[in-house]
């Protein structure tokens, strides 16, 4: 007896194609053997979820020129995913920042929520100029967390290696240099249900502008610390975020030390004339000037 098999084999992308082989008559104990081989292939091929780019070399991230994104395919779930990406600053001033530093290394953090208690989250995304071209670079900073990173027709990209239980995501990304002007963020997320099929998930993507802006870490600082005199003595100390400040006389005299929630703060002070004033952030950061305290 001849029988025709369908033996599950791989290209290196995980497409899951299949082959025909034929053999020759078996006794059935060695056939129900192989028959439960192939099912267990089959059950590992339907679990492999990681993304799009790197199962099927497609770009289904929403970009300009991209493929369809993953609405296609997954769809008809009870669950509502939300998406907000932001970029941690090279100053630790926290997410939320609507600007990038030319040329400095950022935190790209994707975050996708839902209700209903998914069974995890899938992510793939890219950073683009307007017209579709690369924007700096992608860097995969953490071997073992749930992001790896890939390439579709020379584009970025950056997607889940596993279904993942968080919905919180960061790669980091090298911004582009000063003059290049805006980036856009392309994310398609999917909520999943983790029944191996991609019936009863939802989908979510989104595009996330982000403005060139300044074109330094230390003239960031300037932005984010500031100190001057505001006469009679007094002294307004600015920062974005909670730091320990210290003023000093150029002889070596302490005129003030404390911490200083983020915000604006007015300092009175016994002293006229050059002062210097240093502010340290918790992560350590340090921004230091001299300013000229008013009479």
């Amino acid at each position: 007896m001849t029988f025709v098999i369908l033996w599950p084999w791989t290209t290196g992308r995980g497409d899951g194609r299949f082959r025909l082989q034929q053999t020759t008559t078996m006794k059935l104990s060695s056939l129900s053997l192989l028959f439960a081989g192939l099912l267990t292939g089959a059950f590992i091929l339907m679990a492999n979820s990681s993304g799009v780019a790197h199962q099927q070399n497609k770009d289904r991230t929403g970009a300009p020129g991209s493929d369809n994104t993953c609405q296609q395919c997954h769809g008809g779930g009870n669950f509502n995913p939300q998406i907000d990406v932001s970029l941690a600053l090279p100053l630790g001033g926290g997410q939320g920042e609507l600007q990038y530093v030319p040329g400095e290394t950022h935190t790209l953090v994707v975050e996708v929520s839902s209700n209903g208690s998914p069974a995890g989250y899938g992510v793939h995304g890219t950073v683009v100029f307007a017209d579709g071209s690369n924007a700096g670079e992608l860097v995969d900073q953490d071997a073992n967390d749930c992001i790896w990173l890939d390439e579709v027709d020379g584009r970025h990209i950056f997607e889940q290696n596993d279904l993942c239980s968080s919905g919180l995501f960061e790669v980091q990304w090298v911004a582009p240099p000063a003059g290049s002007g805006s980036v856009s963020v392309y994310v398609a997320a999917i909520a999943a249900n983790g029944n191996s099929t991609s019936s009863g998930d939802a989908f979510a993507g989104g595009q996330f502008d982000f403005d060139e802006g300044v074109t330094s870490v230390a003239e960031q600082q300037k932005e984010a610390f500031k100190a001057f005199s505001l006469g009679q003595g007094q002294v307004e100390l600015q920062s974005d975020e909670p730091v320990q400040c210290v003023m000093l006389s150029l002889d070596g005299r302490v005129l003030f030390d404390g911490a200083l929630e983020a915000g604006r703060h007015t300092v009175s002070l016994s002293h006229t004339g050059w002062a210097a004033v240093r502010f340290m952030t918790p992560a350590g950061t340090v921004w230091t000037e001299r300013i000229w305290i008013n009479a």
